[in-house]
């Protein structure tokens, strides 16, 4: 029979790749369109991944994937062929979760090439948090993501060796997405700096922007980087919800008052949460940044230097 859409929830299991991998061989089909598998908290591994890889190759008509397969025994020798198999053509939307394993940068670098042959990519989930990926890696799968259909992009890479190079392409890719509506990127823990910082939040100029969730805390992005974007986010005139946070980095008053400067007079905008504890935002620049974003019609969450949280309604 044909199998168009195929969901298996196998979560949690005690699958390994003998029946990984078979069960991976038997998903070849050239009129799928929809895959839904579910193979996180499990003990397949790179045997069950090259055989996925091998079977995507054969959807031609696949539009939408949804790949959960963190927390497994997976490594580059088996994300290779995962990540190159998915280059579909007729791809809109993809989830791809890898957290929690050891693939790194021979993933990231096939991972990059497919998705540029994915030009109708509308909607992009990536969480590939915790991982090896480094900037060998992260720079060509940032320049990946530059699909002019894309609307939807989430993408965590907290807590990996990713830095400058992966955010100057990732800000690259990112001025080519004109159509871009939604965009969180949980980069947190990793290896930016200014560099990158500011290379990143100048690429954040989609017209069509309403939602941002940008969270650099733990990092070594100052003011250039929140002057930066600050420049950014006057320009994206559509806002309607920002979440940002500087924790734990060396933001200082300049950043701050630019990005709050840039947000302060958007009418559409309806729920703005920044938070600074950690940083060098000192109490009188909060208050000021408070009194420039505060409206009735705003839901505003400023977190201080220091202390606790001051939310306004």
């Amino acid at each position: 029979p044909r199998i168009i859409k195929l969901y298996l929830n196998l979560y949690n299991t005690k699958i390994a790749d003998p029946g990984g991998q078979a069960l991976a061989e038997g998903l070849a089909s050239p009129d799928l369109k929809y895959l839904d598998l579910a193979l996180h908290s499990t003990i397949i591994g790179d045997r069950t991944a090259i055989a996925l890889g091998s079977s995507l190759r054969a959807c031609d008509k696949l539009e939408k994937a949804v790949l959960p397969l963190y927390n497994t025994k997976i490594t580059d020798v088996g994300g290779e062929p995962l990540a190159r198999g998915l280059d579909r053509p007729e791809l809109k939307d993809l989830t791809l979760y890898l957290q929690d394993t050891t693939v790194g940068d021979n993933f990231a670098i096939a991972f990059g090439a497919s998705l540029r042959a994915c030009h109708k990519l509308e909607k992009a989930q990536l969480g590939l948090y915790n991982t090896k990926i480094t900037d060998v890696g992260g720079e060509p799968l940032a320049r990946g993501l530059d699909r002019p259909e894309l609307k939807d992009l989430t993408l965590y890479l907290r807590d990996t060796a990713v830095g400058d190079n992966f955010a100057i392409a990732l800000g690259s890719s990112l001025r080519a997405c004109d159509k871009l509506e939604k965009a969180q990127l949980v980069l947190y823990n990793a290896k930016l700096t200014d560099v990158g910082g500011r290379a990143l939040t100048a690429g954040i100029v989609s017209p069509s922007l309403q939602d941002l969730d940008l969270r650099l805390h733990q990092t070594d992005v100052s003011d250039a980087t929140g002057v930066a974007l600050g420049a950014s986010l006057s320009r994206c005139v559509k806002l309607v919800k920002v979440f940002l946070t500087f924790e734990r980095c060396p933001m200082g008053n300049e950043g701050a008052a630019a990005i709050a400067s840039s947000l302060a007079d958007n009418p559409n905008l309806r729920e703005i949460s920044i938070f600074f504890r950690g940083s060098k935002v000192s109490r009188e620049c909060l208050r000021a940044v408070n009194q420039m974003l505060r409206k009735p019609w705003r839901k505003l969450t400023i977190t201080p230097a220091t202390g606790t949280c001051c939310a306004i309604q």
